[in-house]
């Protein structure tokens, strides 16, 4: 897969389609930040956008350098919340994938 920026460019707006609220409130930040967390993974399989989304997220969240306003943190854990209650992220490496959770695990809540 080309990692190149204009791939990573792809996976942006791809991503951001899965995160609006997120990348609306964070504005061009939202596209710096991106760009350095895309060459740290590789989102393989049917749902890589909704990998790469929820890897983000997580990128984000575990960088105690970003400081966040409470607007956008809020933001960034409710795009995350909506992905998760169909989504898990697994990982293996560089590589993301995100798995469909069956129904009834997202009756069961897990």
């Amino acid at each position: 897969m080309d990692t190149g920026p204009a791939q990573a460019t792809h996976r942006l707006w791809l991503c951001a389609r899965y995160l609006p609220e997120t990348a609306r409130l964070l504005g061009s930040r939202y596209r710096a930040l991106f760009l350095s967390y895309a060459p740290r993974t590789r989102p393989e399989g049917d749902a890589a956008a909704v990998a790469d989304a929820l890897a983000f997220t997580d990128f984000i969240l575990g960088q105690h350098r970003i400081t966040l306003l409470a607007p956008e943190l809020s933001a960034l854990r409710r795009d995350a919340r909506h992905l998760r209650r169909r989504y898990r992220l697994l990982r293996r490496g560089e590589a993301v994938t995100a798995a469909p959770k069956s129904r009834l695990r997202r009756w069961l809540g897990l």
